[in-house]
């Protein structure tokens, strides 16, 4: 276990110092609460990287898989990361609040386990739903959604 956590560890410090960069282009304000949260991941993937690597050297001996997963958990694990790119893609292009109804409802519907009309038909009710309620919570409180460039 020891050898995936230290990679695991590793990835999640690459993603935190890739946002902490992302975050200089920030307001000073708007900057203090992404940078507080990517220095305080920094340092726990540092110190589980240090733990998990102590841990490592004392089980030299013990062999373990690098990839736990099956192939049907990295297909389904590639198909969502995709359709995540395609919802960030959209966000800009089609607008927060269609993009991510969209981007729901095809999730809903590739990960249904039941496939049949009713339950499909059930989960994109419910995702447009969702995107109701969080546009109306979101225009109450204030907020506003990124605009569209094709709008």
């Amino acid at each position: 276990m020891q050898k995936k956590n230290c990679f695991t560890s590793l990835i999640c410090a690459a993603l935190f110092l890739f946002f902490l960069f992302q975050s200089s282009s920030l307001s000073e304000t708007a900057a203090c609460w992404p940078r507080m949260i990517c220095v305080v991941g920094l340092i726990l993937s540092a110190l589980e990287f240090a733990l998990e690597g102590i841990k490592w050297v004392k089980t030299a001996g013990e062999q373990e898989k690098l990839w736990p997963l099956t192939g049907e958990q990295t297909k389904r694990s590639l198909i969502f990361l995709g359709l995540l790119a395609l919802w960030i893609a959209g966000l800009t292009t089609i607008g927060f609040l269609s993009s991510s109804v969209v981007a729901l409802s095809v999730i809903a519907v590739i990960f249904e386990p039941v496939r049949d009309r009713k339950h499909l038909i059930r989960d994109v009710i419910v995702c447009v739903l969702f995107g109701i309620l969080f546009y109306v919570t979101f225009k109450l409180l204030g907020i506003h959604f990124p605009r569209a460039l094709l709008i």
